[in-house]
C-alpha cells in the first residue's frame, strides 16, 4: 500500500523487517519478493510518482575528466527510478565475465555465474523477455550473440496496482534518506526527510540502499562523513572503481553469405571468444550492426569496387540474391576498473544540504585498446573467412585517440560500492552486506566489480532476487 511518512510507526525494530531505499529495478524487485515471503517491508522513494524538476535537481553534479552526460540527465529521481528511461536492451553477463584477467588489475567477482543463473528465468519474466540468449560460433574467433528487448518494463507502472493491494509492503513517496543512526556495528534507524521538511526516524531489522550507480556511493560518502568516518571503516574505497560502457561508431561492414536467421529482432551482435580476448590482452566488447537500406548497401559496394573490382562484382551479385547486406558498425565494451574513476562529494549542495556529486571519469589506454583491437580482429577474421569486409573508422585505422565527441557512454552506472570477499578491496561482501556492519546491504549495479559488455538491468534484477532469497533465510 502507499502511505504518507506520518503513517510510519516509530516503535521497535521488529515493526519493520526490511527498509529499502529506491524504487528502481533493484529496490522494487527486492521489496516485492520479500513482501511475498511475509516480511513487513517499507520501500522509501525520494521522488514523486511523476517527474518533477525540483526533485531531479538533487541529481545535479560535476564531471571531471572525459566528456560525459549531465548527471541530472543520466538518471531519474521518481517512482520506478531510472527504469523510466530504460531502452530495454538485455543480455546476461557471460561466465567468463566473473573470472579475473591476469593482464587487467582488479577484475573478477567473488561469485560465479552459477550463483546468479538460478534467478535468470524469473528475472526474464520480470523484464518480460524470452530467456533465450543463444550463442553460435560465427568463425574461429567470433561469436554471434543474442540480445533481447524488453517492451521496456517501467517498474512504477508495472507494479503500481500490486503495491496498492499489498498488506506487507508499504511505499512512501517524496521522502529521502538523509542519514543513518548507528549503534555499534548496527544501523539502528534511518533518518528520512520530505520536501516540506517533515522528518522521521525509521527503525528496522535491516536496511538496503538501492539508490543507483551514483547515489549509493554519494549517500554512503555523505553519511560516513556525518558519522566521523565511523560508518564504514575502509571509507576511502567508497565511490572508487566507477565504470561505464563506452560506446562508439566503429565503421561500416558488408556481410556476405547471409542466412535467413542472420538478424534477430532486426539486429546482429558479435563478440570475440574469451581465448582471443586473452591472447590480445583486451576486455569484452559487443559489436552491433545497424542494417543499411538496399541503396546504401549498393553505394558501399560501389566504394569497394573502386579498389577491388572483382570483390565488388561478387558483392553486387550477392546483393541481387539478398545474400549481402551493408551495415553501420558500432560497439559498447567493458571498461577496465580503475580506482581513480570515482564518485566524490563536491562543494555545491542540494536542497537538503547534502553535497552534490563530483564524478571523476576518464577512459584508459586499456579501454581504447579493447575496442580498437576487437574491431581489427573482427575485420581481419571476417575477410579471411569470406564472411564480409569492414571499413574501419579512421581513428581505429590510424590507431589514434577517438576524436572529441566520437566516443561516449550509455548511462550504465556501475561500481563505486564494489563486491569483494576482502574488506580491503570492496565495500560489500558476496551477499551484498556492507563490510563491518551487521544489517546494511546495497543493491544495484554499484556493487559490480566489472561490467562485461552486458547492459546491467538484467543482472541488477538477478542480484536482487538472490538478495531476497538470502534475506528471507
Amino acid at each position: 500500500m502507499f502511505i504518507d511518512l506520518g503513517a510510519l510507526e516509530s516503535g521497535s525494530a521488529e515493526t519493520v523487517d526490511t527498509c529499502i531505499f529506491g524504487s528502481g529495478p533493484a529496490g522494487m524487485t527486492l521489496a516485492l519478493k520479500l513482501a511475498e515471503t511475509g516480511q513487513q517491508v517499507v520501500l522509501v522513494e525520494a521522488g514523486a510518482r511523476d517527474y518533477e524538476d525540483w526533485s531531479q535537481a538533487h541529481y545535479e553534479g560535476t564531471v571531471i575528466g572525459d566528456e560525459y552526460h549531465p548527471l541530472d540527465a543520466a538518471r531519474l529521481r521518481m517512482f520506478g527510478g531510472s527504469s523510466n528511461h530504460w531502452a530495454g536492451h538485455s543480455i546476461p553477463l557471460e561466465a567468463e565475465d566473473y573470472t579475473p584477467r591476469p593482464y587487467a588489475a582488479d577484475t573478477g567477482w567473488p561469485i560465479s555465474i552459477g550463483d546468479v543463473a538460478p534467478y535468470l528465468t524469473e528475472a526474464c519474466d520480470i523484464l518480460e523477455i524470452p530467456n533465450d540468449f543463444s550463442e553460435t560460433a560465427y568463425s574461429e574467433t567470433i561469436r554471434k550473440t543474442r540480445f533481447q528487448w524488453s517492451p521496456p518494463v517501467l517498474f512504477g507502472d508495472k507494479y503500481d496496482a500490486d503495491i496498492a493491494a499489498s498488506t506487507n509492503l508499504r511505499v512512501v513517496l517524496e521522502t529521502a534518506l538523509v542519514g543513518f543512526q548507528q549503534d555499534g556495528a548496527q544501523i539502528s534507524a534511518a533518518q528520512l526527510r520530505t520536501r516540506d521538511g517533515q522528518t522521521h526516524n525509521l527503525k528496522a531489522r535491516r536496511f538496503v540502499m538501492c539508490l543507483g550507480g551514483i547515489e549509493n556511493s554519494r549517500m554512503l560518502l555523505w553519511m560516513n562523513t556525518e558519522n566521523n568516518r565511523a560508518l564504514i571503516e575502509n571509507h576511502d574505497l567508497i565511490g572508487r572503481y566507477w565504470m561505464e560502457h563506452p560506446h562508439a561508431q566503429l565503421g561500416e561492414v558488408l556481410f556476405e553469405n547471409l542466412t535467413p536467421d542472420f538478424f534477430y529482432n532486426d539486429e546482429a551482435t558479435f563478440s570475440l571468444t574469451r581465448a582471443r580476448q586473452d591472447k590480445a590482452g583486451i576486455l569484452n566488447a559487443a559489436l552491433q550492426v545497424e542494417q543499411y537500406s538496399y541503396s546504401a548497401t549498393k553505394a558501399l559496394i560501389a566504394d569497394v569496387t573502386c579498389v577491388a573490382p572483382a570483390l565488388g562484382a561478387r558483392l553486387l551479385h550477392g546483393l541481387g540474391k539478398k545474400l549481402v547486406c551493408g551495415a553501420r558498425l558500432h560497439g559498447q565494451w567493458e571498461q577496465a576498473p580503475v580506482a581513480d574513476n570515482r564518485v566524490t562529494l563536491g562543494r555545491s549542495r542540494d536542497a537538503f544540504g547534502i553535497p552534490q556529486t563530483e564524478l571523476y571519469w576518464q577512459r584508459s589506454r586499456t579501454d581504447q585498446k579493447t575496442i580498437a583491437e576487437t574491431t581489427r580482429i573482427f575485420a581481419e577474421d571476417l575477410a579471411q573467412a569470406s564472411l564480409g569486409r569492414v571499413r574501419l573508422a579512421r581513428w581505429i585505422e590510424h590507431d589514434t585517440l577517438v576524436p572529441d565527441g566520437g566516443m561516449m557512454a550509455i548511462w550504465h552506472h556501475m561500481g563505486g560500492t564494489r563486491m569483494s570477499d576482502d574488506p580491503a578491496l570492496g565495500v560489500v561482501d558476496k551477499n551484498l552486506k556492507v563490510h563491518g556492519l551487521g544489517n546494511l546491504y546495497i543493491g544495484g549495479s554499484s556493487v559490480f566489480p566489472t561490467g562485461g559488455y552486458a547492459n546491467p538491468t538484467l543482472m541488477i534484477v538477478q542480484l536482487s532476487l538472490r538478495l531476497a532469497d538470502h534475506l528471507s533465510r
